[in-house]
């Protein structure tokens, strides 16, 4: 909902827009001149401006010079019976967003309307990014999504403790990151942060780089290693995707943990070993222990404290913070004067499904620097798989049909799910919701209290 002000020395115009802006869930000031205009500025907040250009004594032309010379760049629209192709070009070199000859269609205000508030809105969450990024927020956890609120919130909570911790979410969306926060607020801070990738070394090997060999343990052992174990003591190991440890390399996993000691592949020693394990998967640990893919006494050691990190489509509120950060980033190493994000390029990027999460956000950044020739990101610069962000939700909707679930079940789900995309992208505006969706705000109302998206 936005508050737009009207600005019309005839009074029908004014009654009717504000009907039709009031029905779409927008809050509506009038006023009969621009002197009347000013004066509600002074007074209230206006997120858009629509204004007739020919007044008396002061014209829209002159208003919208006025309100950028003392209130900033608030979204102006020019309304005109008078039109000619020299006063639109001359409003919009002004500054004005648009411009709209009467009589005007009611559909064609609307459409304007909603396109200047997403501009305002995108605009303000680029100054909000800035900001935070220029502060110096969220240096590693980037976001500002209630999800990744609370986790920073459990993470000032349990990282001063000692205990394990077992950080599960889909691949790509930043559990290393997690791990490296929990590390720094800990009393180990001063200590090393040892990161191993459980899936990167075969069984034996596995086994050699965490707990160290000694000389002649196998063949090519030809003299001592450490391991790293002994490299984290007094720090935090960090164990990726642990869910792909071997079942013979669990057992000396879950010894570490209860007797805080260890012996080297081939050694007869006990060595004394002060770590905390921080461990993550994006496999289901539960289902594993079910089959007998993971022993059950290891996972409850490791899992004393669960962080589950949600997925980039589940925070969509992140994504303009994300991207901004990537694009700074990039631009800096690559050496390119890409600086900002055309308004297309943001909302591209925010209807993205985004499977690969923030490691695919992170890539397609990247990418888009390298080929982008001007200051400017543009969807043009963008891969061709977010050109058409439909194909992912499609490629959703397909997975559904395949579970074999009864028609009316079936069509409920999908409808449901439809529902849900389109409040997200409506960024739970139910009026705006309800208009992508080609249905009444009532019968959209029914059907969130149907699904659970609202509160009787």
């Amino acid at each position: 909902m936005a508050h737009i002000l009207i600005v019309d020395d005839e009074k029908n115009y004014r009654i009717v827009l504000s009907k039709l802006l009031s029905d779409a869930g927008h809050t509506v000031s009038l006023a009969e001149n621009p002197f009347a205009a000013l004066d509600l500025l002074t007074r209230e907040e206006v997120s858009l401006i629509l204004s007739d250009l020919r007044m008396p004594n002061m014209d829209g032309m002159e208003l919208h010079q006025r309100v950028l010379e003392e209130y900033g760049d608030i979204p102006f629209i020019i309304m005109t019976a008078f039109a000619t192709v020299e006063t639109a070009l001359q409003a919009i070199k002004a500054g004005a967003f648009d411009y709209l000859m009467k009589p005007f269609k009611n559909e064609e205000i609307l459409v304007v309307v909603d396109k200047a508030l997403n501009l305002a809105r995108l605009q303000t969450e680029n100054t909000l990014l800035r900001r935070q990024l220029d502060s110096g927020l969220g240096r590693e956890l980037i976001g500002q999504s209630p999800a990744i609120h609370r986790l920073l919130q459990d993470i000032a909570q349990v990282g001063p403790a000692l205990t394990s911790v077992l950080i599960t979410g889909e691949s790509g969306t930043g559990k290393e990151l997690v791990a490296r926060a929990l590390h720094r607020a800990s009393p180990r801070r001063s200590g090393a942060l040892v990161a191993v990738n459980c899936a990167a070394f075969a069984e034996n090997l596995l086994e050699s780089e965490l707990f160290g060999h000694e000389r002649g343990a196998f063949t090519g052992a030809s003299e001592r290693k450490r391991g790293l174990l002994e490299m984290a003591n007094g720090g935090t190991l960090f164990l990726d995707e642990v869910g792909e440890m071997s079942l013979s390399l669990q057992p000396k996993l879950l010894r570490l943990l209860q007797e805080k000691r260890f012996r080297r592949v081939g050694g007869t020693v006990e060595i004394a070993c002060d770590i905390r394990v921080v461990a993550a998967t994006n496999r289901n640990l539960m289902a594993m222990m079910e089959s007998g893919g993971f022993r059950e006494d290891l996972f409850y050691r490791l899992s004393v404290v669960a962080l589950q990190v949600a997925p980039l489509r589940e925070r969509v509120e992140d994504i303009g913070l994300l991207a901004l950060h990537f694009l700074r980033r990039y631009a800096r190493e690559l050496g390119r004067p890409v600086n900002s994000f055309a308004t297309e390029t943001l909302q591209l990027l925010q209807k993205y499904r985004w499977p690969g999460n923030v490691r695919e956000l992170q890539n397609i950044i990247e990418r888009g620097v390298l080929f982008c020739g001007g200051e400017q990101l543009t969807p043009d610069d963008l891969p061709d798989s977010l050109q058409d962000a439909d194909s992912v939700n499609k490629k959703t909707v397909s997975r559904t049909v395949e579970l074999g679930k009864p028609l009316p079940e079936l069509l409920e789900d999908i409808e449901s799910d439809l529902v849900r995309r389109t409040m997200i992208q409506a960024r739970g505006v139910q009026a705006q919701a309800a208009r992508l969706l080609g249905i009444s705000r009532s019968n959209l109302q029914y059907k969130l209290r149907k699904f659970g998206m609202m509160a009787d």
